[in-house]
């Protein structure tokens, strides 16, 4: 009897394992995640980095990023995808006079400032657009698949946002104000910008709120406050990031205010808002809840999402947080943290490592 007890658990186990491999295999990718996260509990809390791959670096680099597993190089005006191994796989050099790179979620933008020309390409170095501005541009920025460029000139500053499609669907410009900060929701219907406002008696930040066709949709001054963050919750609330505070606005107006100490960096996910701020990283809800504070010893300054998780880095040591706990920690001599799916890029003084997450043994 207890043979046959033991062998139905058994079963009853392979037929789960059976059942979660099948899930991975046809759900989307957010419940994928979650199953991923599941079956991970199971192998304990603890985590370390284990080493994939690494290279020596021979020359100078500007520049570094990890995309599904393609480490992309940047160096004046040559673009190198490389395994993780440091093997090239494709090199392309541009003939430009001011040269830049903006890694978006998807794509990468290479261009020069001088002439507004801009190359969009993909994980494997296929060029997948090309734009001609004609034009001097200070700034780029993707925000929803939305493509947004901003210029200086003598005159002022403008803003200009392109749809998926390549057709403009906003263009804003201001004579006497600095452009801060910039983004539209995720179907481009709505565009905010923060200006800042140096002609009166106090500093002054003014975010701005518009719908299709420049419509303005209301607009709300900040004293004494220096905005830089934007970013739409669902469609159309608004969150803005000052240097003091964090702000929930809606229909040009403000909601809620939180005030925070020393704040470092922001991330805004699909159901949450991660705010990292003097010794802590504080999680708040859509309605301004926080569901969670976590404090750390170690100083850190910036922090970035990682597989459902959020990574934190700063002064040669970073952490990997989970829901409430603190899941891993690790210290190495580091210029700057990069990630890709499943992948930590750590780009050292003469050293690129890739790592993955590991359970501790």
């Amino acid at each position: 009897m207890e043979e046959s007890k033991k062998s139905n658990h058994k079963g009853f186990k392979i037929f789960i394992a059976i059942f979660l491999v099948l899930s991975l295999i046809f759900l989307k990718e957010e419940n994928q995640t979650k199953i991923i996260k599941f079956l991970d509990s199971f192998s304990g809390g603890e985590k370390v980095l284990k080493l994939v791959d690494s290279f020596t670096i021979h020359d100078d680099i500007m520049n570094i990023n990890i995309y599904d597993g393609t480490i992309v190089k940047w160096d004046n005006s040559k673009l190198t995808y490389l395994k993780t191994d440091g093997t090239i796989v494709l090199e392309k050099e541009f003939n430009f006079d001011i040269p830049f790179i903006y890694y978006g979620d998807k794509y990468i933008y290479v261009g020069d400032k001088s002439t507004g020309d801009i190359y969009s390409l993909d994980s494997k170095g296929e060029t997948i657009d090309r734009l001609q501005l004609n034009k001097e541009i200070f700034n780029i920025k993707e925000s929803h698949g939305n493509f947004i460029y901003h210029t200086k000139s003598l005159t002022g500053e403008s803003i200009n946002i392109l749809d998926k499609d390549g057709i403009l669907i906003g263009n804003y410009s201001f004579e006497d104000k600095n452009i801060l900060e910039y983004t539209t929701n995720s179907s481009g219907s709505k565009h905010s910008l923060a200006l800042l406002d140096l002609n009166g008696e106090v500093l002054k930040t003014q975010i701005h709120l518009f719908g299709e066709d420049k419509e303005s949709l209301g607009s709300i001054d900040i004293e004494n406050e220096i905005t830089v963050y934007l970013g739409f919750v669902l469609e159309d609330e608004l969150i803005a990031l000052t240097d003091k505070s964090l702000y929930f606005i809606k229909d040009g107006k403000i909601m809620l205010k939180k005030q925070f100490d020393l704040i470092k960096d922001i991330y805004l996910g699909k159901e949450e808002i991660y705010i990292l701020y003097s010794n802590y990283l504080e999680v708040i809800d859509f309605d301004g809840r926080t569901q969670h504070k976590i404090g750390f010893t170690q100083e850190y300054n910036k922090l970035i999402p990682f597989d459902n998780r959020v990574l934190i880095y700063g002064d040669n040591n970073l952490e990997l947080v989970e829901g409430k706990e603190h899941i891993l920690k690790h210290n190495e001599d580091f210029q700057d943290i990069f990630v890709g799916k499943g992948q930590i890029l750590i780009w050292g003084s003469d050293e690129i490592k890739t790592y993955e997450v590991s359970n501790k043994k």
